[in-house]
């Protein structure tokens, strides 16, 4: 099966246009034309990925953040992303990276997170935006019925994405949480914007220490999950859309988290 022929089928759910400006995605390393044998699905692209890949004798990794963000002015072995780009040609791997466009794309990865995973429904775009007639953004609100503390809220996570802890930002004045947001990975800055839509609670990852001030004095939940746990599921969504599509071999294998809970 030709490389092109999967990258349609990705690009007619997620087009590139839904991704943000500063973002960089689409197909990074190879051709278009190369004829895939296996697919390895991974959230980063390190050396140990590329390791993965080569014994699993897949020849396209696909990755949600990108391997390249910042323009390159050079490729060689001076530099730890030019090592893994040769490396990646000499062992004949395609690379093709959904970042941005798969977080705001209907069916993606924070509807993925909040209705798969954490059972919600009937989600809310945060931050909608449009294009070509398409909805689409940045963040995810759901309305529970029944109010739910932070506590609870705080135990479901760690069951359902297997984490041994948390962070959690408690507003000054504790009442049943019945509006949730979410972003995931690094999606603290929303949360006045997810205030201001009414929820009681931002669930996300990399939450910094002033905007976790700000919120507890604007009387605001919130919870750091941490950006690698946030977003490691977005291995298990791809092969979710990729199996039900082409007949191939499809591995996982995710290189983290990074940070240790000690």
């Amino acid at each position: 099966m030709k490389l092109s022929k999967i990258i349609t089928f990705l690009e007619e759910k997620f087009p590139i246009s839904l991704a943000e400006d500063w973002d960089n995605v689409g197909l990074l390393v190879g051709s278009r034309d190369s004829k895939v044998r296996g697919v390895l699905l991974s959230l980063d692209l390190t050396d140990s990925v590329i390791d993965k890949a080569i014994e699993v004798g897949a020849n396209l990794i696909i990755t949600h953040h990108p391997i390249i963000f910042a323009p390159l002015k050079k490729i060689n072995s001076d530099t730890l992303v030019g090592r893994k780009i040769i490396r990646l040609i000499e062992s004949g791997i395609s690379v093709y990276s959904m970042h941005t466009n798969l977080d705001s794309g209907k069916s993606g990865l924070n509807d993925f997170l909040g209705e798969n995973i954490l059972g919600l429904r009937n989600g809310k775009i945060l931050d909608p935006m449009e294009s070509n007639g398409r909805e689409y953004g940045i963040g995810r609100i759901y309305k529970i019925e029944e109010g739910v503390s932070i506590e609870d809220l705080s135990i479901l996570l760690k069951e359902k994405l297997n984490l041994k802890s948390i962070s959690i930002v408690r507003a000054k004045e504790e009442r049943g949480i019945k509006k949730i947001a979410l972003v995931s990975g690094a999606g603290a800055s929303y949360w006045r914007k997810a205030k201001k839509l009414g929820a009681q609670v931002l669930i996300t990852g990399d939450v910094k220490y002033h905007e976790a001030v700000d919120a507890k004095e604007e009387n605001f939940n919130l919870i750091d999950i941490g950006h690698f746990e946030s977003e490691w599921i977005f291995s298990n969504l791809l092969e979710n859309l990729l199996k039900k599509e082409f007949e191939i071999s499809i591995s996982i294998y995710n290189d983290g988290p990074v940070f240790e809970k000690m």
